[in-house]
């Protein structure tokens, strides 16, 4: 019996353990890039703004790989269920994109995987658990940062991420360590169990590199529950963070004034373009469907009251 309570004891243990797991140890910082935004003062801005914008944006398929269908859709959702969706392996995609400011410079929202991430998994920390559950002997690796920046004639400003899973931050090894990497706030401190296996992958990730700028969302939104929060990264209408929480705590999307027109990067907040299509939220990769949930019809309420704007999903064309 005593064995029994020991063993019990030691569960209970372990259990606690792994959901008080932050995202990481490395510190943060609020920023001070950008300024708080209402969505009326946003969206005036879109409606009387000329179609294209300042902003060049590049895409960059970092890599090719496959996911489970159920962490990337709530197959419990009616609309996938009346769809007949079932857990089956999903193709996707792994971008990080190059935005380039005409005065601003050069910035990466994301970072994709790098070579050694893609090639050597193990050597930044991803350990056995990690490397199966993510499938990463499935991944077809094709560029990271690294050659992206080679190609570029002025340095990299800054990082913008969605947030901080590990194909979203893959690619940081590859980054100069001065750099500033931007995200929402309450990211780092988010505590979920699968953090206890991906920990290691984002200390490493960040060590050597200064503290991380958070987002200053304060008093952009009256109710984030009912509007989106947004920040006005360069203070020109040109680029804004917008708060999107469920994904995860700190989960950003970026809508982006192109030349070619309005963008929108959903981040995870939809990983899939039918998930997008049939307003389905994320499944079991998110760590709060009902939040992602209205996370996503935010945005796509955003979407319809401006049709001009292109959107592009987390991880598939």
């Amino acid at each position: 019996m005593g064995i029994k309570f020991l063993l019990l004891g030691a569960l209970v243990g372990l259990l606690l353990a792994l959901q008080a797991c932050t995202a990481t140890s490395h510190s943060e910082e609020a920023g001070t890039l950008g300024r708080p935004i209402s969505m009326a003062a946003m969206e005036r801005i879109l409606d009387h703004a000329d179609q294209a914008g300042p902003v060049e944006l590049q895409t960059f398929n970092s890599a090719d790989w496959i996911a489970d269908l159920s962490g990337l859709v709530n197959l419990d959702n009616p609309e996938a269920k009346s769809a007949g969706l079932s857990a089956r392996e999903e193709p996707i995609q792994v971008y990080l994109y190059a935005l380039r400011h005409p005065t601003r410079g050069l910035f990466l929202i994301d970072t994709g995987f790098s070579a050694q991430m893609a090639h050597d998994p193990g050597s930044l920390r991803a350990g056995l658990v990690m490397r199966h559950e993510m499938h990463l002997d499935r991944l077809s690796f094709h560029l990271g940062p690294a050659n992206v920046l080679k190609t570029e004639n002025e340095p990299l400003r800054g990082v913008f991420l969605t947030h901080m899973h590990p194909d979203h931050i893959g690619g940081l090894s590859e980054i100069p360590l001065d750099t500033p990497i931007y995200v929402g706030p309450g990211e780092t401190k988010e505590r979920h169990w699968t953090h206890f296996f991906t920990r290691a992958v984002t200390d490493r990730a960040l060590e050597g590199r200064p503290a991380l700028k958070t987002w200053n969302f304060a008093g952009a939104a009256n109710d984030p529950a009912q509007e989106l929060a947004a920040v006005d990264i360069f203070s020109d209408g040109s680029v804004f963070a917008l708060s999107v929480p469920g994904h995860t705590r700190g989960s950003v999307a970026y809508l982006i004034r192109t030349t070619h027109g309005p963008v929108l990067l959903t981040g995870d907040t939809s990983h899939t373009r039918w998930g997008w299509e049939h307003s389905v939220e994320p499944g079991s990769f998110s760590s709060d469907r009902v939040r992602n949930r209205i996370s996503l019809l935010q945005l796509k309420a955003l979407v319809a009251r401006h049709p001009q704007i292109q959107v592009l999903v987390g991880h598939q064309p």
